[in-house]
């Protein structure tokens, strides 16, 4: 009996959810539709109102930050790295192969041009010299007497030109040899400073081994290699702004050559800047960043690059009109669409589409569609 009571209760209590469901349903049914009708006499009176050059009074229309369009200096940079180096930076090879003899200089010195640096073990070059010395100060000595003796009709001239042929040939054989003799010196080629020493005394060593090297810091520049793509835009005279950052020190320098040819390997071609002209705290191949000056456009249209939307063919960004005489309405918004140029921080230059003294929209520019009314905000 009391599982029928239960049951009983149960049915009752679902009959009267149901029914309490249903009602909802018509009543939501009744309110879209009353919500439709509406919604239809709103856009209705807003379409009767805007024919005839009316506002409607309640309507809240978005608040957006225009910018005056002016035309001003735009400048765009490169970045790269580049390597400070010396033009007189030199390895002084070995001219023969030998034995280091002697070393005269530590790293470090200050060199003159044409200083004996070091010296190979030329003792059989030497005592070859002094062979040929002997012999060639008898064959002088011979070659007067007989040139005395055939100014006077005396001898053959077989014999004159014999003695004659002989001292010239020891003459040249002596000049040859001196010659081979300054080949166990090493002599520096420039003034400057010796900056690394790859030889040790009794050492042997081949020629064209580097042996010393001397370093003249009057004559630096930096070099740095660029992407072909630059090639067509920098030339010489281009301002560029150099950062040493591991002695901290900037400055302003210039382009002084542009290479025309591209290394097939990267694909990049090499420049020279200026360097000032004496800087003793600054050593060959330390880094350098450059900021190179590869566009100026005194008179530029620029805006903020965020401004500026993108669709698959073109770009663009919107501005405001007033709508009205009275600035103080709604203004109406509309869609342009630009040629931009290059782009540098945070402007980018436009190059067609935007005439100056437009009001772009800076700021609550994305979601606006053209022709739609908005307040306006005028920043500086």
């Amino acid at each position: 009996m009391k599982k029928i009571v239960v049951l009983l209760t149960i049915s009752v209590m679902l009959s009267f959810i149901y029914c309490g469901q249903k009602d909802d349903r018509a009543r939501l049914r009744k309110l879209q539709a009353e919500q439709q009708k509406l919604s239809a006499e709103i856009k209705a009176l807003k379409n009767k109102l805007s024919k005839s050059g009316q506002t409607d009074v309640g309507e809240q229309h978005l608040y957006v930050d225009v910018k005056a369009v002016e035309e001003m200096p735009f400048h765009h940079y490169i970045n790269v790295q580049g390597t400070v180096e010396s033009d007189n930076n030199i390895l002084i090879p070995a001219q023969s192969s030998g034995v280091v003899k002697r070393i005269h200089v530590k790293e470090g010195d200050n060199v003159r041009k044409d200083q004996l640096l070091a010296e190979l073990d030329g003792a059989i070059i030497q005592k070859g010299l002094e062979e040929i010395r002997v012999n060639l100060e008898l064959a002088r000595t011979v070659y007067q007497r007989q040139s005395r003796l055939w100014e006077k009709g005396i001898g053959s001239e077989v014999q004159y030109l014999q003695v004659k042929t002989n001292k010239e040939a020891l003459e040249k054989r002596l000049a040859a040899t001196e010659e081979q003799y300054k080949l166990t010196k090493i002599i520096a080629p420039i003034s400057g400073s010796v900056d690394e020493i790859l030889i040790k005394a009794g050492e042997a060593v081949a020629a064209g081994f580097g042996t010393i090297r001397v370093v003249n810091l009057s004559d630096m520049k930096i070099t740095a290699q660029l992407s072909e793509e630059y090639i067509r835009q920098l030339k010489v005279g281009n301002p560029v702004e150099v950062e040493l950052p591991v002695v901290n020190n900037t400055f302003r320098s210039r382009i002084v050559a542009v290479s025309q040819v591209i290394d097939p390997r990267d694909r990049t071609f090499p420049i020279d800047v200026a360097f000032p002209a004496r800087a003793d705290d600054i050593q060959p191949n330390i880094l350098a960043v450059l900021t190179i000056n590869d566009y100026s456009n005194p008179s530029a249209t620029t805006v903020p690059v965020n401004v500026v939307q993108k669709t698959e063919e073109s770009h663009f960004l919107f501005i405001a009109k007033p709508s009205t005489a009275d600035a103080s309405q709604p203004w109406t918004v509309e869609k342009k669409t630009v040629r931009i140029g290059k782009t540098w921080e945070n402007r980018v230059e436009i190059l067609a589409g935007l005439q100056a003294g437009e009001y772009i929209i800076v700021r609550g520019f994305q979601d606006l569609a053209d022709g739609q009314k908005v307040q306006i905000n005028t920043i500086k």
